[in-house]
């Protein structure tokens, strides 16, 4: 299924690897990395847009989405528009949730490898660890599912069409399952990614006001520690969560979004994870 924003975890891994490789830091300016992006003046770092704090808008496209989703978008596109929106904040002044802000970590990915974003993820994370089931959508034998929405209690399910993969790319265009999502959650907090330095940093949250770090929300959750992170495109939601004392990860993921009334994903994945801490 498509997992929407738990996408922006791998992204983040994906930046860590380079960076424990000498091919970047984290404080290298975007424009270095993606020259047709510009920052009008401003220094912004791959780690502004790790933790969301580049003051860069939330999408690149319009709130309307005038345009069609399911047929491609070019990087040039992308960037054209992102360069015509405004900036939100002063860069590191703030925190704003961006998916435009991921785009462009998965633009630098490239600009770094000579190969696609889709192409890291399979030959860095998916075929080394065996999460075959795991990839950019419509990629390297993977299908490009198509979910459903409930938008009235009157209707029944909604068919909808599956938004074509470069309007959303590095920030949540990868499909998965409930369990290899589960094993990439270990796979992270043992070491097998990155380095354990590099996972510290990639959960360490931006002080004062929010709890999040580099794709990862850091929050006590059941009374104890753990880090998660939700996705939600049209057609599908996921929720993942992970509990390093316990080595315990929960994933659900739905085919149906907006979702029926009263579904809870978050509540069905603590549910679970309730009976596998034995929590009461």
């Amino acid at each position: 299924m498509q997992i929407g924003s738990v996408t922006k975890q791998f992204t983040a891994a994906a930046i860590l690897r380079l960076a424990e490789r000498g091919a970047l830091t984290l404080d290298d300016r975007i424009e270095t990395l993606v020259p047709e992006f510009d920052p009008r003046g401003r220094t912004i770092t791959l780690r502004n847009l790790l933790n969301h704090t580049s003051g860069i808008a939330r999408d690149w496209y319009p709130p309307d989405v005038p345009a069609d989703p399911t047929l491609p978008v070019t990087r040039e596109h992308v960037l054209k528009n992102l360069n015509e929106r405004p900036f939100l904040f002063a860069t590191g002044k703030g925190f704003s949730y961006s998916n435009a802000g991921y785009m462009l970590l998965g633009y630098a990915i490239e600009s770094i490898t000579g190969g696609s974003f889709a192409d890291f993820i399979h030959g860095e994370f998916a075929v080394p660890l065996g999460l075959l089931d795991t990839g950019v959508c419509g990629t390297h034998n993977l299908p490009l599912p198509a979910g459903y929405a409930v938008f009235t209690t009157s209707n029944g399910p909604t068919p909808m069409a599956a938004w074509h993969r470069s309007w959303l790319w590095s920030s949540g265009s990868l499909c998965s399952t409930a369990f290899d999502l589960a094993r990439w959650s270990h796979f992270l907090a043992s070491g097998v990614v990155m380095l354990p330095a590099s996972y510290e940093t990639m959960k360490t949250p931006v002080p004062p006001a929010t709890p999040y770090g580099f794709g990862l929300v850091v929050q006590k959750i059941l009374g104890r520690p753990a880090v998660w992170h939700d996705g939600a495109i049209y057609g599908f939601v996921t929720y993942l969560v992970y509990f390093a004392g316990e080595d315990v990860a929960v994933a659900v993921n739905m085919n149906t979004f907006p979702t029926p009334a009263g579904v809870d994903l978050q509540g069905i994945a603590l549910a679970v994870a309730k009976a596998a801490l034995n929590t009461q």
